[in-house]
Formats: structure tokens, C-alpha cells, sequence
């Protein structure tokens, strides 16, 4: 039987899991990423979890290879990771040939957001599209996409970078910007400051609110929080028309953090569709909660193996 290890590169959290081609996890190891000490430390980290995750392949499984999503930008032809954005010291990492000459297995790397994508495409709700798309809203917003079968990479496969679009040109403001929870808890400390009364001053300052905060006072009846949250899931709305607009894809997936704690905000973001999209090629699309949860990256990493075996026959 074959077996895919799967490595999930996180700026806290590194993870790794060994399963099969249809997406059955057999073992899964986390352990924290250890980001400050740099790229060396946190590379023996993860060959670690792949010598460990590899010790539980059944004496007569065959190890297809190792499949490694991880914050970009990166070069998934040559396995370059240019730099990354929440660990420092990553600046031209040769990560793929690294693995590979210290493990002697078959390595794919991916952007972590194009892997995600993958793995919700093959195990998930994606499953069975040739035209689709995932998003992930959480500390910031990212996402993936399939078009004619095919991932979008673009060049140097820097492209689809879906939280970089920008919907506010005066204030040179993305998507990300305003949409992530990271967005909504900016929003949230200025609405804090024009009203003091507010529930959100019960439970955290304007420095230390988060989105978390937001949601909970709103549905608390706060008013505040309760027209932030509408503001967000208007924000969200605008990013899904462009994202339409642009890939025409058969079904949208929604994940992250902000959506999988607050999946009613997608009721509102597809009024936004209904009234902004300019036609019903567009506002017939499905956009969904992702099915598979926090283990999309992992998943996601097993698919990138597969996908990238497939493609070279």
C-alpha cells in the first residue's frame, strides 16, 4: 500500500502526518516551530518529524515521498523559500534540495495557501471541480486556486495572491488589510475609541482586542461589535466578487480561523454577491465552510505529492 508524509509549515507550529493516497491519516506528530532560531534549527526540526512520522510506515507500505507546505514567497519548481513572513533569518533557503539530501526521499514544496488549496480540492469540498477556490480568512487572508484542473502559480509561482487585492484605492488598502482578523481587530480599536461604552471595553483594550473579541461582544447584542461584524462580512463579500469575477471557479471554500468561529458571516457576504456580482454565472457559485478543518495543511501537503507524481505521468 502507498504512503504520503505530509509536513505543515507553520510560524508557530510545525506539523507532520503519514497517510494515504485518499487522504486516511495514520499517525500525526505536533511539535512548535521554534521559529527564532532560525532557518538550520528549524529544518532539523522538521526532518525529525519526518524520520519519526516514517518510522510508523507498515513494514509493507511504499513511501511515496514527502509533500511540505510553507508561508512564502517561494519557488515550487526549484524549492526555493525566498523569504518567509512570520520567521526570520529564511532568505533564499534552497528547502526542497536540503530535505531531500538529508532524508534521500522525494520532496514537493508548495506555498502554503496553494497547498491548503489542494488538499481541500482533493479531500474536501472540492473534490470533483475543475474550476475552484479556496480562501482562508484568519490573521490574514490567503488562499488558492484551481483552474482548468490545474493549480495557478503564475510566476516564480508567486501569483494568486488573493489577499493582496486591492478594494480601498484611497488608502491603499487590501483586502487583507480589512477583511482579515487581523483588519477587524484594527477596526475594532478604533470603534472602541468612539464608544466608550461598548462591551468590547469589558473584555480587552484597543491594543489587545481580536477579532475573537469582536465576535463575542456581538453576539452579546453589542452594538459596536454587532456593526463590525456586518462591515466584515460586507468586506468579505466585496474580496468574493472580484475573486468570481476574475476565476470564475464552480464552488468557493471558506476557512480559517474568522469563518470556521463565525460561518453566519457568509450568509451576508453571499448578499453582497447577489447584489455586486454582474451576472448569474457568478451569483450561482456555492461559497462554503472548508470541510476539512485544521487539518488542511497537512491534507494539503499529501496532495501536493500526488498531484505534482500525476502531473509528470
Amino acid at each position: 500500500m502507498d504512503y504520503v508524509i505530509g509536513v505543515d509549515l507553520g510560524g508557530t507550529q510545525l506539523r507532520a502526518i503519514l497517510a494515504d493516497p485518499a487522504g486516511t491519516i495514520y499517525t500525526e506528530i505536533r511539535v512548535p516551530t521554534e521559529a527564532h532560531r532560525g532557518p538550520s534549527a528549524v529544518i532539523e526540526r522538521i526532518i525529525e518529524c519526518i524520520v519519526k512520522v516514517q518510522a510508523a510506515l507498515p513494514a509493507d507500505g511504499t513511501l511515496l515521498g514527502v509533500g511540505i507546505g510553507t508561508p512564502g514567497p517561494l519557488d515550487p519548481d526549484t524549492g526555493v523559500v525566498f523569504t518567509t513572513p512570520n520567521m526570520p533569518g529564511w532568505h533564499r533557503v534552497p528547502l526542497r534540495d536540503m530535505l531531500i539530501e538529508r532524508t534521500g526521499l522525494l520532496v514537493e514544496l508548495g506555498n502554503d495557501a496553494n497547498v491548503a488549496a489542494l488538499g481541500e480540492w482533493r479531500f474536501g469540498g472540492g473534490a470533483g471541480h475543475r474550476h475552484f477556490v479556496y480562501i482562508t480568512v484568519s490573521t490574514g487572508i490567503g488562499g488558492g486556486v484551481v483552474v482548468d484542473g490545474q493549480v495557478l502559480l503564475g510566476r516564480l509561482g508567486a501569483g494568486a495572491e488573493l489577499g493582496h487585492i486591492i478594494i480601498n484605492y484611497a488608502e491603499r488598502k487590501s483586502w487583507e488589510d480589512l477583511a482579515s482578523g487581523t483588519g477587524l481587530a484594527a477596526a475594532a480599536a478604533v470603534a472602541m475609541a468612539e464608544n466608550p461604552t461598548s462591551l468590547l471595553h469589558d473584555l480587552a483594550t484597543p491594543t489587545t482586542v481580536t477579532a475573537a473579541h469582536v465576535a463575542l461582544a456581538a453576539s452579546r447584542s453589542d452594538p459596536p461589535a454587532q456593526a463590525l461584524m456586518q462591515q466584515e462580512a460586507m468586506l468579505l463579500g466585496i474580496g468574493f466578487v472580484s475573486v468570481l469575477h476574475l476565476f470564475s471557479p464552480e464552488r468557493i471554500m471558506v476557512g480559517g480561523s474568522v469563518i470556521t468561529s463565525n460561518p453566519y458571516l457568509l450568509e451576508d457576504a453571499r448578499q453582497v454577491v447577489q447584489e455586486r456580482a454582474i451576472a448569474d454565472v457568478y451569483r450561482e457559485v456555492p461559497i462554503e465552510v472548508a470541510t476539512l478543518g485544521d487539518q488542511v495543511g497537512v491534507l494539503g501537503a499529501v496532495a501536493l505529492l500526488l498531484y505534482q507524481r500525476e502531473k509528470r505521468g
